[in-house]
């Protein structure tokens, strides 16, 4: 009995050892480009006249 657990510790931790860096750099490939990469969008200001006159 001790025998086969050792086997299915070893497997665990090999699989884990293998899988886990994969589904870490398979996420960061998948995640967006940070802010300093992107396009700069422009912001207009608000309208002056948005409605505050008409109260």
């Amino acid at each position: 009995m001790k025998r086969a657990h050792r086997k299915a510790h070893a497997r665990i931790w090999t699989l884990l050892g293998l899988l886990l860096p994969l589904v870490f750099f398979t996420i960061l490939a998948m995640r967006q480009s940070p802010p300093a990469d992107r396009p700069a969008v422009l912001i207009e200001a608000p309208a002056e006249n948005s409605g505050e006159a008409s109260q």
